[in-house]
Order: structure tokens, then C-alpha cells, then sequence
């Protein structure tokens, strides 16, 4: 928390100094705490997007696999 002090001479010419609290770094600190807050969420969603697609490929590919392996079996049969 920033402070800010501010002096100020009196009509009877003495020294008064006060001190403000400045809100502006405590405003910041919670935009970035939400702005990493929703990355990570949206990191999560995309990450858990992207195994689904990955496990999703895995399968295919054995399936091609399985396909190709069973075509060729039957080639050799004949």
C-alpha cells in the first residue's frame, strides 16, 4: 500500500503534514489476481479440450490400425 503524504502550512504558518493512503496498487494487485485467475481457468478448459481431442485421435488411429492390420491379413489369405 503506497502512502502519500501531504504537507500543508496553516493560516498561523505551522507545518501539517497528513498522510493518504492510496488505493491504486491494492486496485492493481486484484486485476492481476483476476486476470491470472481467469487465464488459469480458461487454461484448464483448453487443456482438458485438448486430451479430450488427443484420446479421441488414439482411438482413430488404433482403429486404422486394427483396419489396415485385418485388410492385410485377408491380402495374405488369398
Amino acid at each position: 500500500m503506497a502512502i502519500i503524504n501531504v504537507d500543508r502550512v496553516s493560516e498561523d504558518g505551522h507545518l501539517h503534514t497528513t498522510a493518504d493512503v492510496n488505493d491504486a496498487p491494492n486496485e492493481l494487485i486484484n486485476a492481476v489476481d483476476e486476470l491470472l485467475d481467469n487465464l488459469s481457468t480458461k487454461f484448464s478448459k483448453v487443456s482438458t479440450e485438448v486430451f479430450a481431442k488427443m484420446d479421441e485421435m488414439a482411438q482413430r488411429l488404433d482403429e486404422l490400425e486394427a483396419s489396415i492390420k485385418a485388410t492385410a491379413d485377408t491380402i495374405e489369405g488369398n
